[in-house]
């Protein structure tokens, strides 16, 4: 009689141990991260996406917008350099379903085809307290020596009211800072790029996009390179819009550009 109470006592010890686990590693589901959108990390250059041209007999010029154009395009290519795989990797993981792994950690592992080169991803996410959660993309594939590289990280809020994000190449060195804000009551947003790699030209250059609404150019870039300062504002609707950049004008005023549906000709500014 002792041994079966003995013997139930344990049963009832190990399972009340077993419970206690299974109950610590429950999944906290209201904790569980909401991956915020592309836009937190890709800068918008869809409105210069296109460099105007007259025809040859034309007296009109272009100087203002294509300079504009110009400047920005070399920011898009210089981030589509070191983002293109993460961030087609992180759109996969938009459309996936995070597995919780405990310690409330989540992780969202999926393949993806890029380039015409299969990929396995393994995006984590770990809540730092009540306001926010960090974020990891490791990316690995067949051709890579080692079990995966570590594309990005950051810190993201819970509201999605601002995130910063650290892109790497060869794992480690880190090039490429962005931090991204918005208001969701007046809509108002930007996102930074901050070039980071060590002992470049351009190390510390930076370009700031940001929207403003209900201003006349509700568009705006600041672009900060070692050539100078530049300022571009334009009408997100209408693509008319300015740019003053002394290095490059060799004065301190705004040169202007028409609309997109006026061929975005050079302007008086008013």
């Amino acid at each position: 009689m002792r041994k079966r109470k003995k013997l139930t006592a344990l049963l009832a010890l190990t399972t009340t141990l077993l419970f206690t686990i299974t109950s610590c590693d429950k999944e906290p589901v209201d904790l569980r991260p909401d991956l915020p959108s592309v836009e937190t990390m890709m800068m918008d250059f869809s409105d210069f996406a296109t460099e105007p041209g007259g025809v040859k007999s034309s007296v009109l010029t272009y100087d203002n917008f294509v300079y504009s154009y110009l400047t920005v395009a070399f920011w898009n290519t210089a981030a589509v350099l070191v983002s293109a795989l993460p961030v087609t990797a992180y759109t996969v993981a938009l459309t996936q379903t995070p597995e919780y792994i405990g310690d409330n950690t989540w992780e969202w592992s999926f393949d993806f085809t890029w380039s015409n080169f299969n990929y396995s991803a393994t995006l984590t996410g770990a809540r730092i307290n009540n306001e926010e959660f960090s974020m990891e993309m490791v990316i690995s594939n067949a051709l890579m020596s080692s079990g995966g590289v570590l594309w990005f990280d950051g810190v993201v809020r819970y509201d999605h009211t601002s995130a910063d994000w650290t892109f790497y190449k060869e794992g480690s060195l880190a090039v490429l800072e962005v931090a991204w804000n918005k208001d969701y009551v007046t809509e108002a947003a930007d996102l930074t790029y901050t070039y980071t790699e060590p002992s470049q030209t351009e190390t510390g250059s930076y370009i700031m996009w940001e929207y403003k609404p209900g201003e006349v150019f509700d568009g705006a870039y600041t672009v900060s390179m070692s050539e100078g300062l530049t300022n571009i504002e334009w009408n997100v609707n209408t693509i008319e819009g300015r740019v003053k950049a002394p290095a490059h004008f060799e004065d301190e005023f705004w040169h202007c550009w028409d609309s997109y549906a006026n061929g975005l000709a050079d302007i008086d500014c008013e």
